[in-house]
């Protein structure tokens, strides 16, 4: 007879083990994918098991964290913020004509470009829908009242575009200006035109 005494039964069958299971407790090394992860399809380790120069992860193994770019940041030229500050003071100047045609004629050419202009312009068709809407409301309901008085549920909307549409304007002319890609609130913008 020994002093141990009798090791429990495993459940599932297995024999009774005293060393952890395998890959357990394991660091994976920096550009290593995790444990029991192979190399995607068609693709072997990094060379030297670094990841590549230029970027905090490599994208072999992954998309990487949420907001980070998928590849190196391109900085926006004098020019880029130039045709993306002209959509949003042109809108000021002379209406929807001026995104619509910086948006046509420059959204091949700079990333930048394209997402202000088209977002200038869907400020002004969500303005311009949010305006009409009241009126068309209010017609209908003045028609059958013979009461002209209903059309003032369409004066806060107006009163409210008239004010925002400068700081909204200009908040996204001063952001265009530094290169930042600043998305309006939706309600305020809606995203019709990408």
């Amino acid at each position: 007879m020994t002093d141990q005494p009798p090791p429990h039964p495993s459940p599932y069958g297995q024999p009774p083990s005293d060393s952890p299971p395998p890959g357990y407790g394991d660091v994976p090394q920096y550009g290593q994918p995790p444990p029991g992860y192979g190399p995607p399809p068609g693709g072997g380790p990094p060379p030297g098991g670094q990841p590549p120069p230029g970027g905090p992860y490599d994208p072999q193994w992954g998309y990487g964290p949420p907001g980070v770019p998928q590849g190196p940041r391109v900085q926006p030229s004098g020019d880029d913020t130039t045709w993306a500050i002209m959509s949003y003071v042109g809108t000021i100047v002379v209406g929807f004509l001026a995104p619509l045609i910086i948006y046509f004629v420059k959204r091949k050419h700079s990333a930048l470009v394209r997402f202000h202009a088209a977002q200038a312009l869907n400020y002004q068709i969500t303005a311009l829908i949010q305006m009409i809407v009241p009126l068309l409301v209010a017609i209908p309901i003045a028609i059958a009242t013979d009461e002209p008085l209903w059309f003032l549920i369409a004066v806060p909307v107006y009163v409210f575009h008239a004010f925002a549409q400068y700081v909204v304007l200009i908040m996204g002319a001063v952001k265009s200006g530094k290169g930042l890609y600043y998305r309006f609130p939706t309600w305020l913008c809606f995203r019709m035109i990408r």
